[in-house]
């Protein structure tokens, strides 16, 4: 069953499977998130939010997705969350606009439904917080666990610190249990993901020294997302390749909290990444050193 709201459709709580929304579907993260999801038996796309692209069938963004039965998408604004079922929110808005929605979706009541009026005004309810609504983030705002940090590389002030706290890193390959049990899960960025699931492994067998590790790193451009931007406009892009953010990428402090945490003590990398000429893909190049007694075949 569907229900019409102010510029859109979105699917009722009719069935068994897991009701997700997925909050700025239209750009590539969404894209990649309706992909997914489309093809997991349990899961059934009952939201999609896109503010620019408010009151269009998704697959007129991008018509491979035609004939899945897919709910129109919908500004947030216009989203009537009285009564709307949900089991899990996927929210792939920038960073700052994310914390503010989901502050609002965890302070859902215990039923499931999200209050209208919690989205609009979320900040008169940062004492309250509860909720069965799980959220799942994609920007980079839960990433980061200290607040001073976000707001010294995001150059913004967290709205939402308690929830920073409380947030689980979705690294699902070393953080599984405790993404199971987590309401909110801050997804990596692209960056730190590839290094962390290539240096985690050896810091805790002792394998690599904790200092002196250098990443090289290079990213296709939809890594960027789909704004518009001079820097990755085609003929900007194409036929070359140039380093980015050097000694300043956002993904640094990431990186560096995560294999702090698996060496037990702070540690600091070095990493510059490259933009190179290709829709999509990641691929990096790591330097350690290894620790006295251990060899390649170790590693």
């Amino acid at each position: 069953m569907t229900s019409t709201s102010k510029t859109g459709t979105f699917k009722t709580g009719t069935s068994k499977k897991i009701r997700a929304a997925i909050l700025g579907a239209s750009g590539y993260t969404g894209v990649e998130l309706i992909r997914l999801l489309v093809r997991h038996p349990n899961v059934d796309i009952v939201l999609m939010t896109a503010d620019r692209k408010a009151g269009h069938p998704i697959d007129t963004v991008y018509p491979h997705l035609t004939g899945l039965g897919l709910p129109d998408l919908i500004a947030i604004k216009d989203v009537e969350w009285p009564g709307l079922e949900l089991d899990v929110v996927f929210c792939a808005l920038p960073h700052a606009t994310s914390q503010e929605i989901i502050k609002g979706i965890l302070h859902a009541t215990g039923h499931g439904f999200i209050d209208e009026m919690i989205i609009e005004r979320p900040a008169d309810y940062a004492n309250a917080i509860q909720g069965s609504v799980k959220v799942i983030d994609l920007s980079a705002d839960f990433r980061l666990r200290d607040t001073d940090v976000y707001t010294k590389w995001y150059l913004e002030y967290h709205q939402a610190p308690e929830l920073q706290k409380e947030a689980v890193y979705g690294l699902t390959e070393h953080y599984r249990e405790e993404i199971k049990a987590a309401r909110l899960v801050a997804c990596p960025g692209c960056y730190p993901t590839a290094a962390l699931l290539a240096l985690i492994p050896p810091l805790n067998d002792k394998i690599i020294k904790k200092d002196g590790i250098i990443i090289d790193a290079k990213s296709g451009a939809s890594g960027a997302g789909r704004s518009l931007k001079e820097a990755n406009l085609f003929t900007e892009v194409s036929e070359g390749m140039h380093p980015y953010g050097i000694a300043g990428h956002r993904h640094s402090p990431e990186i560096e909290q995560e294999l702090s945490r698996a060496a037990g003590q702070d540690l600091m990398v070095t990493f510059t990444p490259h933009l190179v000429p290709m829709n999509r893909g990641e691929l990096e190049t790591i330097y350690v050193t290894l620790q006295d007694g251990q060899t390649a075949a170790d590693l």
